[in-house]
């Protein structure tokens, strides 16, 4: 069966409503009597093989399949069909939560051993009563479901607001489910922000039943991190599996915590003096740090020897790495960016009225890495004006000789038409993509003198075989 999510075979709760009461009071005659024999000598569609049929649910919206379910008895059939309820959204409405009894769950009984995608959402409406939909829904999948994928999105406020018996219930039901799946390939955990104890055990009991399936996972949000408990929390952080636990795992996107952090450094500790050991499937790493969520005083810090360990480990790995600051430093450059990281895109982008780096020691630190020699994409965003950006990004760009494609986001007045000029005379050989967004101008004739001076470079460019594009950010002053 193909893995690919349709969304034309989601769930739509306003139609799955629809879908109760209308199949409800449609009786087995009523179906029959719109069987006419004028529709069946002009095509014998009501005889419609099983295969095109399941094709023709599978292009509709879920109200639309409910209307073709009730066209005739073969039909009616066919909406039982595997593809139909292959994917399945967890979304309940204002006007579900008010009933007594939600209509959803009839169809999570009846389909749910179908189900091969699910999604859950919470729109932060009556908390309590979703929690217990949600508590029951997952109890019935725990029961009669072998899923592929699971996505459990925006759930914050709803861990936060509830009293600590639901939310621990909700936690022990949530990892009791994963332990019940064998087969999920795609796991993806997004704004749910658990405390790190329930975190753990959620992760390990995913880990446990799934380890030889996992092939995508995504813990984007995933902890709600105490900061008066480091110690607390480095313990029961290192109670998790290793990444070597997950040999059949190809991509994590993670943000930088605790949970990450000792899953990479718990490995290659114990591998480090280990010559011969199994390859793993990792060949993606999109790792991300907003320092407004965790500082990184809370980290002992990844090493160029962790690094090394992984890559031996995983000898295709590539790394994205997104950094989000609004106190850029030297110090949580370094931090971060060590030697032997195979980064491949790295998104950098501040937001701060002060710049506490210079544009040189970047640079040079990317260089002292050897980053260039395996960076493919680079994106900088909202840098200052105040530096001469062309004489630093230069000779790092000369050493790039794999970058592909380039973003900045830089502050008016920029030096940024020299560094055009040296590309007319200088092509990168691997540069393809170059996109500048320049900020904050405010005259109107430098506006109108910098961009048609842009436009010109642009254009010569193009010439060359380098696609440039410029977007200017106008500010009209009254």
């Amino acid at each position: 069966m193909s893995e690919i999510i349709s969304n034309t075979n989601e769930i739509d709760p306003i139609g799955m409503q629809y879908t109760a009461e209308k199949k409800d009071n449609v009786t087995t005659q009523s179906i029959a009597s719109n069987e006419s024999e004028e529709c069946e000598k002009q095509g014998h569609w009501s005889e419609l093989p099983s295969l095109p049929l399941e094709k023709i649910y599978s292009f509709l919206r879920r109200e639309d399949q409910v209307n073709m379910s009730l066209v005739c008895r073969k039909w009616s059939e066919g909406y039982g069909l595997p593809s139909v309820w292959k994917t399945f959204i967890f979304d309940l409405t204002e006007s579900q939560l008010s009933m007594d009894t939600c209509p959803i769950m009839k169809f999570v009984l009846k389909y749910g051993s179908m189900f091969r995608h699910v999604k859950v959402y919470h729109e932060f409406t009556r908390i309590n009563i979703w929690c217990r939909h949600f508590i029951e829904f997952l109890q019935i999948l725990t029961k009669n479901s072998q899923l592929i994928s699971i996505e459990l999105e925006s759930l914050p406020r709803c861990l936060r607001q509830i009293d600590n018996p639901t939310y621990d219930n909700i936690c022990t039901v949530i990892a009791n489910f994963l332990g019940s799946q064998h087969h999920l390939k795609r796991v993806k955990f997004y704004g749910c922000y658990f405390r790190i104890k329930e975190g753990v055990e959620i992760l390990r009991k995913l880990f446990q039943h799934n380890r030889k399936s996992l092939t995508h996972l995504v813990l984007r949000g995933f902890l709600s991190y105490d900061h008066m408990g480091e110690g607390q929390n480095s313990n029961f952080a290192q109670n998790l599996p290793t990444l070597a636990d997950l040999p059949s795992l190809t991509t994590l996107e993670t943000d930088y915590t605790l949970i990450f952090e000792n899953m990479v450094a718990g490995q290659c500790t114990a591998l480090e003096r280990v010559k011969n050991c199994q390859t793993l499937a990792l060949s993606k790493i999109i790792l991300e740090y907003e320092d407004r969520m965790i500082k990184m005083e809370d980290f002992r810090g990844l090493t160029s020897t962790d690094w090394q360990i992984l890559k031996r480990l995983s000898p295709n790995l590539q790394v994205e790495l997104i950094i989000v600051t609004d106190s850029p430093s030297r110090r949580e450059v370094e931090f971060f960016i060590v030697p032997n990281m195979p980064i491949t895109l790295l998104e950098y982008r501040y937001e701060a009225f002060e710049m506490r780096m210079e544009f040189d020691d970047l640079f040079r630190h990317l260089l002292a890495c050897k980053i260039n020699n395996q960076l493919v994409s680079l994106f900088l965003w909202s840098w200052k004006p105040d530096q001469d950006l062309v004489s630093h990004f230069i000779p790092f760009l000369t050493a790039c000789k794999k970058l592909r494609d380039l973003e900045i986001s830089i502050s008016y007045p920029t030096t940024f038409i020299d560094l055009m000029e040296y590309w007319l005379h200088n092509r990168p050989e691997y540069l393809e993509n170059v996109f500048i967004s320049i900020l904050d101008i405010e005259d109107d004739e430098h506006y109108t003198t910098f961009k048609n001076l842009t436009f010109d470079y642009v254009s010569r460019l193009k010439l060359i075989g380098l696609k440039v594009q410029v977007e200017f950010d106008y500010q009209v002053m009254e």
